[in-house]
């Protein structure tokens, strides 16, 4: 089965912020696609001029596929390890080769705020990996957070810390399986 699970909570911020780029990205395409379609059949609109509007379409076909993704940037795991989505590229990390999990300190830390903002960080047998996912930190760095990933309240990014050590640990228990 490869059926992958989300460790961090989708907060109701990040659904709705996807959800509604999305929502009205498809209406957007939709209204452009029907009504390029229809002028250009009923001859009000040469094909040498759609070019404009196909630009148009493609434009708000880039801006769904950003929302689509924003929306599932954070860490997931499953039976064959831990599957890390940013906002541009995914990386797969077999639990052979994971060896934990810690909060280390957000590289995007200015002067007074080290310390105060953490990301989950996955160590490896090659090193550590840091994640999309980070606790919720001061104003600031929360404006940066709503481009790099979801940024959680320490209750919540303490929960996702001791989900993926318990899947980990049934991994390893089950030989690489994840039992639940």
């Amino acid at each position: 089965m490869r059926r992958w699970r989300r460790a961090d909570p989708w907060t109701t911020r990040r659904q709705v912020v996807a959800g509604v780029a999305i929502l009205y990205g498809s209406l957007a395409l939709l209204v452009l696609s029907v009504g390029m379609v229809g002028a250009l059949v009923a001859g009000r609109l040469a094909v040498d001029q759609a070019g404009s509007m196909g630009v148009a379409v493609a434009v708000i076909v880039g801006v769904l596929l950003v929302a689509v993704r924003f929306h599932l940037v954070g860490i997931y795991h499953g039976e064959r390890g831990l599957l890390i989505r940013y906002m541009l590229r995914s990386r797969l990390l077999p639990w052979r080769e994971v060896t934990g999990f810690y909060p280390g300190p957000t590289v995007l830390s200015g002067p007074g705020l080290e310390g105060r903002q953490w990301t989950l960080c996955v160590l490896t047998r090659d090193g550590a990996v840091e994640t999309p996912v980070e606790s919720r930190g001061p104003v600031l760095m929360r404006q940066l957070q709503s481009l790099t990933g979801p940024a959680l309240p320490a209750a919540e990014f303490d929960l996702v810390v001791r989900r993926l050590r318990e899947a980990h640990a049934a991994a390893q228990a089950g030989g690489g399986v994840v039992v639940r």
